[in-house]
Parts: structure tokens; sequence; C-alpha cells
């Protein structure tokens, strides 16, 4: 059984472990300040997706777990009802903390396809709870990392989904192709 104390040293170790990325993307961004510009938003940006990354590798270790006990389909469908009720939480914090009125919504406006993230969303967790289990939590997410940058790489740069479009430099591949040996090393232990 996992105990409370083993997550509380995970979730320490995650902490730390973001602050040590932290500290070396800090210093990073200094060096190469003079070719981008990384204002106190980009850097407070960069902060947060540091945490959301600490986040994602908890949130699918937690998850796993509830498949486990639970089954896949079950996990998923219960992980979705508490997220949905904490979004309910957090929309009715911020209508009170934040009474100016939110602006009308435009359904129309709202393209097909941004409708299928929820469907998206059950299905990773769904998937995600089958494969912990087997291949671990770290060969999981560098598979799950490695592919989604690599989509996302393509994304900007074909302009999917109506983004903007960011061509793939080399750059881009290289750090690509070194995620991918990264999984390959993972792979291998």
């Amino acid at each position: 059984m996992y105990s409370t104390q083993r997550m509380l040293q995970g979730l320490n170790v995650a902490l730390l472990s973001m602050a040590i990325l932290t500290s070396v993307l800090m210093s990073l961004f200094s060096d190469v300040s003079s070719r981008m510009s990384l204002t106190p938003s980009a850097l407070i940006a960069v902060i947060i997706s540091l945490g959301a990354g600490a986040l994602v590798a908890l949130m699918v270790r937690l998850n796993a777990t509830l498949g486990v006990h639970m089954g896949v389909v079950a996990s998923s469908w219960v992980v979705h009802v508490v997220g949905t009720l904490f979004a309910a939480l957090l929309w009715a914090a911020r209508a009170v903390l934040d009474p100016r009125r939110p602006r009308p919504i435009d359904w129309r406006s709202i393209p097909w396809y941004a409708w299928t993230g929820g469907v998206l969303g059950v299905a990773i967790v769904a998937l995600a709870n089958a494969v912990v289990p087997v291949l671990g939590l770290a060969l999981t997410l560098s598979i799950v990392i490695a592919t989604s940058l690599t989509v996302s790489a393509l994304a900007d740069h074909f302009g999917w989904f109506g983004l903007p479009v960011h061509r793939m430099t080399v750059r881009t591949a290289l750090g690509i192709v070194c995620i991918v040996a990264g999984v390959v090393c993972v792979t291998l232990g």
C-alpha cells in the first residue's frame, strides 16, 4: 500500500526537482537573453510550466493508482468527475473574487474540434491508467512527452487547428531527437 509518507516524500522530490530545473533554466535564459526577450511575464510562464510538469507526473501516478483499484474506465470517470467539481469550485471562486462580469460566450465561433478536448482527456487518462502499471511512470511519461513535443512542433510548423505558424528550425528538430534519445535511455534503464 502506498503510504501518505511516501507520497509526501515524492512530492518533496518533485518540488526539489522543480526548484533545480528553475535554477538551471534561469541561468540558461540569462545566457540567451540577448537573443530572446525574456519578459517578467515570460519568466513567470516558464516557472508555472515547470510546476505544471511536476503536477502532470504526480497526476498520472495518482490516476494510475486509482486505475489499479477501480479499473481503467471507472477511474477515468472518477478523475473527470472530481476534476469537473474542482473546476466548478474555481469558477465559483473567480465569480466571487472577480466581480466584473465575464464577457458573453459566442458559442457559434467555437470550432467543432475544440469540443473534442474532453473526449481526448478521458482517453489520455484511461490509457495512462492502463499503461503506467506496466511500463512505469518514467517510461510512460517520457514516451508521452516525446510524442507530444513532436506533434506540437508539427502543429506549430503547419499551423494546425488555427495556431499561428512557427516554422520548425534545426534546433527544434535537434531538441526532438534529444528527447527521443532520452526515451531510449529511459527504456534501456
